[in-house]
């Protein structure tokens, strides 16, 4: 079904799909605020600003029910021609995904379509033919921090919602230190270590945390009874 908003005799159809474009473009204007409405419907729908303005509030309201579920289309399919999987996911690709991330996905999109699927996007390419991939790589993640919390320092409140992950995560956290300490802080093997799976490197990191948290556990206590002698 073809829905549409009419402004002084004008008919602007609701569209079906949005571009990568206008995907990105949305990334400014959270839809959950109201004073936002006006642009939002005014960039889904190529409507001039000045006339998205005279919708009426009630409008506006219905208008932005009727694009919410174009705006992150959760139900695409996963293209696996092109989708590079998870399944062998290196440790540059995570990281270089983490930094994407870590700016908003929307504002980022160009990159991570770009990582997850080795192609260079184009604007007027419709987000949805992406965002299947892009949703599975991201609850995939999801589960990969929640299976690692204690690596990440991520406590037992955590929970699989993509804020609160990016809220837990210490913004501060330094990716080139990840690397580095799986290089065993030699330059010359940063090369090979990017190639490795992360699902290895991070098997590798936790531990090395657990034997480190160990070890420590024993010396204070070695400590504690040489006091006591």
């Amino acid at each position: 079904m073809n829905y549409e908003l009419v402004i002084e005799d004008k008919s602007y159809m609701v569209p079906k799909r949005l571009t990568i474009r206008q995907f990105k473009e949305l990334a400014n204007w959270d839809i959950i605020i109201e004073d936002n409405w006006t642009k939002v419907l005014s960039i889904i729908m190529d409507i001039p600003y000045n006339e998205a303005k005279l919708i009426p509030h009630k409008t506006k309201e219905l208008g932005i029910v009727m694009v919410i579920d174009k705006i992150f289309p959760k139900n695409s399919p996963v293209d696996t021609k092109t989708f590079v999987g998870v399944k062998n996911v290196s440790t540059g690709l995570f990281v270089d995904m983490e930094v994407a991330l870590s700016n908003g996905l929307q504002k980022n999109v160009y990159d991570i379509i770009k990582l997850l699927y080795n192609v260079e996007p184009k604007d007027d390419e419709y987000i949805d033919e992406y965002y299947g991939g892009i949703n599975y790589y991201l609850n995939w993640r999801l589960n990969i921090f929640n299976s690692y919390r204690k690596l990440f320092g991520l406590d037992d409140e955590f929970s699989k919602n993509d804020d609160e992950l990016q809220e837990k995560i210490d913004p501060a956290y330094n990716w080139y230190s990840f690397i580095m300490v799986l290089a065993d802080e030699d330059f010359l093997k940063i090369n090979e270590v990017v190639k490795k799976p992360i699902i290895e490197a991070l098997n590798f990191l936790a531990y090395k945390k657990d034997k480190a948290e160990k070890e420590k556990q024993r010396f204070n206590e070695l400590q504690r009874n040489s006091r006591l002698n």
